[in-house]
């Protein structure tokens, strides 16, 4: 392959950084790296108060560059980072590289594979690495569908989009870091780009590839070609500090209600069969959050939350809490 002819696909690669001057590095010479040389780097700051900034201006002047942007402000939300960079590519294909992960040389190289094979696919992703702060591998992310399919991911497939939210997305993120993921461009804002809605904040890539793939067909890579690091500043390190277990609970049911609105929309197949099961993984959450709120002393609140009907759980942040 012709990595710098101009027939070959463009890749637009967004990094959207926070305070991750520690790994910034690392990330950013994976990236440029690249065994396959065709792509455009777009550098977000989202208002860092550590040395980001100078590393990442070091890094604008590299030809690849065609942005780079520091947030007078910090916008609190990664979605509006990740649809700004969406908005300013110029590429075939999207890849969303984190800032605080990083990858193999050849990353771009495999994961464009799969789309060269079936046109109709709109997503690839590959298995990731576990790594921590001090960037050991701690194995990798094989265990977060083994209650799914113990067989299935130790292998490279292309799935129909349908089978993949029936069997998969619908039951869990299965898609468990961003930076592992290629998309195409075109398939992406034609969708409309992801929800910024704040009560989503954890889970808006859960509903923006579940959209995604509808009608359409998502690939897999089982090798290991990102490294998905988890600190204690990394956002599901912070989720799981800043929120109780009723809150993170609450955030799904809103998801997972979002996400069976698009399908009910989009009128997918087995809709009905999907929403059944939908309601009940609602209907156990809330059990979850009510016994959790008795347990605090909040009996009453607690004792609304698991008579009430699904809809009846306000879109509004810590409404219970």
């Amino acid at each position: 392959m012709n990595y710098t002819n101009l027939n070959t696909p463009l890749v637009s690669i967004i990094i959207p950084n926070y305070n991750h001057e520690k790994y910034l590095k690392q990330r950013l010479d994976s990236i440029f790296n690249q065994t396959y040389q065709r792509f455009e780097v777009i550098l977000l700051d989202d208002f860092s108060t550590d040395n980001s900034r100078n590393i990442l201006s070091s890094y604008a002047k590299h030809k690849n560059v065609s942005h780079c942007i520091f947030n007078e402000q910090n916008s609190g939300n990664t979605s509006l980072q990740w649809n700004k960079g969406m908005l300013l590519a110029k590429g075939d294909y999207i890849w969303i590289a984190e800032s605080d992960d990083y990858c193999e040389l050849y990353f771009l190289e495999k994961l464009l594979k799969p789309f060269i094979k079936n046109k109709d696919i709109v997503l690839t992703y590959c298995q990731s690495n576990k790594v921590d702060e001090y960037g050991i591998i701690r194995g990798n992310w094989i265990n977060h569908t083994n209650d799914l399919n113990k067989k299935l991911f130790s292998n490279d497939f292309i799935m129909e989009g349908n089978a993949f939210i029936e069997n998969f997305l619908i039951y869990k993120n299965v898609i468990p870091n961003a930076s592992a993921v290629l998309f195409k461009a075109e398939s992406a804002k034609t969708l409309g780009l992801l929800d910024t809605d704040f009560s989503l904040k954890y889970n808006a890539d859960w509903v923006f590839y579940t959209r995604l793939i509808a009608q359409r067909k998502i690939g897999y890579v089982s090798e290991s070609f990102n490294s998905f690091r988890y600190h204690s500043s990394s956002v599901i390190a912070k989720a799981i500090k800043k929120e109780n277990l009723a809150s993170l609970n609450e955030i799904e049911i809103l998801t997972r209600e979002k996400i069976i609105d698009f399908l009910i929309d989009k009128k997918i197949p087995n809709i009905k069969k999907i929403v059944c099961l939908n309601r009940k993984l609602i209907k156990d959450l809330k059990y979850d959050i009510g016994m959790y709120l008795i347990r605090k002393g909040k009996i009453f609140r607690g004792i609304l939350i698991l008579f009430s009907s699904p809809n009846r759980i306000k879109k509004k942040r810590n409404v219970f809490f």
